[in-house]
C-alpha cells in the first residue's frame, strides 16, 4: 500500500513538472522537432507584408480563414480525406494566397500537421508568399535532382511544412503525370495520419496540368476571384474538377465580404 501511494505521488509530481513546461492544452504534435526539415524563422513583418495573416489573432481577416478551416476540417474528417487540392478557373483568382493562409490556419489546429505543396510549375508563388528562398524545389524532385527530405521547409510556424515549387523547363503536363509525381502523392498521403496535405495547383482552364494530378487527390477547393471569370468559365471549371470530390467554392477579392460556399 505504501509503495502504491509513493508511486502515485511520483506520478503527480511528474505531471506537475510537465504542466510547468507545457500547457495542459498542448497536444504532443505541438512539440515537433524538425530534425530533417530546414527551419527558416520568418519575421512577422514579412508575413504581414505578404498578406499571410491567418496566424495573427488581432487581424480581423484571420477569422475568415479560421472559419474556412473549420468547415474544411469537418468535411475532410467526416469523409476520411487528408489531401486537398486548391485551384481556380484562371490564374487571377488569388488561389495561392488563399492556399497559404488556409495552410497556416489549419496548422493552428493542434491535433494535426499540414504540408503545403506548390505544384504550379509554370508560375510558382508559395515560396515568395512566405518570403522563402528555397535551396531545392518540386521541379528538382521531379527531375530526380532532389529527394523529398531536401524539399521541405518549416517557415517558423508550428506544424506547418512547405514544399516550394520551381519553374519547369519543357512540358509541365508530362512532369505532373510521371510515376515520380504519383509516388510523391502516395508517400505524403500515407506517411502521417495526422497530416493534411494541401496542393496549390495551376488553374484548370489554361492547361491540363491540374487535371493530371487532381484525380489522385481526395478533394478540391475552387477559388474564384470576384469579377475575374465569366459564368461559363466557372461552370466549365466545376465540370473539369469533378473528377474528384468538390469540397466547395470560395469567392475571393470580394468588395463586400469574403464568402465561401461549401458543397454538401
Amino acid at each position: 500500500m505504501f509503495r502504491l501511494q509513493k508511486a502515485l505521488e511520483k506520478a503527480k509530481e511528474k505531471r506537475a513538472e510537465l504542466r510547468g513546461n507545457v500547457s495542459a492544452h498542448v497536444s504532443p504534435l505541438e512539440m515537433i522537432n524538425y530534425s530533417q526539415t530546414r527551419v527558416v524563422e520568418l519575421p512577422k513583418e514579412t508575413l504581414e507584408k505578404n498578406r499571410i495573416i491567418a496566424g495573427f489573432a488581432n487581424d480581423p481577416r484571420a477569422q475568415i480563414f479560421r472559419t474556412l478551416r473549420t468547415k474544411i476540417i469537418h468535411k475532410m474528417r467526416s469523409n476520411g480525406w487528408n489531401t486537398l487540392a486548391i485551384t481556380s478557373p484562371t490564374e487571377e483568382g488569388g488561389k495561392s494566397l488563399v492556399a497559404c493562409n488556409l495552410a497556416v490556419a489549419l496548422s493552428m489546429e493542434v491535433n494535426q500537421t499540414v504540408l503545403l505543396v506548390d505544384l504550379n510549375l509554370r508560375n510558382p508563388s508559395i515560396a515568395s508568399n512566405f518570403g522563402l528562398q528555397p535551396e531545392k524545389n518540386m521541379y528538382d524532385y521531379l527531375k530526380g535532382r532532389a529527394e523529398l527530405s531536401e524539399l521541405m521547409v518549416n517557415p517558423g510556424i508550428e506544424r506547418l511544412v512547405v514544399v516550394p515549387g520551381g519553374v519547369a523547363e519543357g512540358n509541365t503536363s508530362e512532369l505532373l503525370s510521371t510515376p515520380r509525381m504519383k509516388a510523391f502523392i502516395r508517400e505524403t498521403k500515407k506517411r502521417y495520419k495526422s497530416r493534411i496535405v494541401i496542393y496549390d495547383l495551376p488553374a484548370v482552364l489554361p492547361t491540363d496540368d491540374a487535371l493530371n494530378v487532381l484525380g489522385d487527390m481526395d478533394a478540391v477547393l475552387m477559388i474564384v476571384g470576384d469579377g475575374d471569370n465569366t459564368r461559363d468559365q466557372i461552370e466549365r471549371s466545376r465540370e473539369l474538377i469533378s473528377i474528384t470530390n468538390v469540397i466547395g467554392t470560395v469567392l475571393n477579392k470580394s468588395s463586400e465580404k469574403f464568402a465561401s460556399k461549401g458543397q454538401e
